[in-house]
């Protein structure tokens, strides 16, 4: 009678910690989902050398606490891209930048940084270069590229060097290669503190546009981790039961 009164306390014992486990990997899982690092409004984001339209289209967005700043890089005509959030689906009218509505059915939904070449296309050339740095190492970056119709013209650069990126790219290829029509392709790097982007082909007046979207992902397995830790620290209880 005693040995079976043992092995239910025991039971019961390795049972609630098995369910502490399973509330522990449950609060965390919410803070360990992948976190878009893209403003959830339209209006242009503050480039690091270049001054925002201002009084024309009202403040900048708001960046995410991961982004310590964003830099425009020179085209290789010599020109700076501006850099905006945009539904893709809307029109807008920034003074001296345009973006027309675009075509039901061939764009994606949500917000996505869209480069502007402001001296072509009344601005809805969708080219240029972007130097991100983050407040903190990032364990997983994801890059997803919208309409990548070029080859080699898109990616983290210098393409055939070493990227300009600390981070290490373990899904993807980099320089993106070239897609169909509104087609959305997926990079993702690892442990990044700053990625320079490249988007899309000039072409003398017109050419490729690229829009994108930045996402930090936990590394794999995180969660797990902490699961497994409860229930080992719950078999280390039933051995110590055990000895007592």
């Amino acid at each position: 009678m005693k040995s079976l009164s043992t092995f239910f306390r025991q039971s019961t014992a390795v049972a609630s910690l098995i369910a502490a486990s399973t509330v522990t990997v449950g609060l965390m899982a919410p803070s360990a989902s992948a976190f878009s690092l893209v403003p959830q409004e339209e209006g242009e984001v503050e480039l690091l050398n270049i001054d925002a339209l201002g009084g024309l289209v009202g403040p900048a967005v708001t960046l995410p606490d991961l982004i310590e700043s964003v830099e425009s890089l020179a085209n290789p005509d010599g020109t700076f891209s501006r850099l905006f959030v945009d539904d893709l689906s809307t029109a807008n009218n920034y003074g001296i930048v345009q973006f027309q509505a675009g075509d039901v059915g061939t764009i994606p939904p949500g917000f996505w940084y869209r480069p502007s070449e402001v001296e072509e296309e009344n601005g809805q050339l969708e080219v240029g270069k972007f130097k991100f740095v983050f407040t903190e190492i990032i364990p997983r970056l994801t890059v997803r590229y919208f309409d990548t119709e070029s080859s080699n013209t898109t990616g983290v650069p210098d393409f055939f060097a070493d990227a300009q990126t600390d981070g290490l790219l373990v899904s993807g290829e980099n320089p993106v290669p070239q897609g169909e029509n509104a087609n959305i392709y997926t990079q993702t790097w690892q442990g990044v503190s700053f990625i320079t982007l490249k988007l899309g082909n000039d072409t003398r007046g017109t050419g490729d546009g690229v829009d994108f979207q930045l996402e930090s992902v936990p590394e794999p397995g995180t969660v797990l981790g902490l699961g497994t830790l409860a229930m080992a620290g719950g078999l280390g209880l039933r051995k110590r039961n055990k000895k007592a």
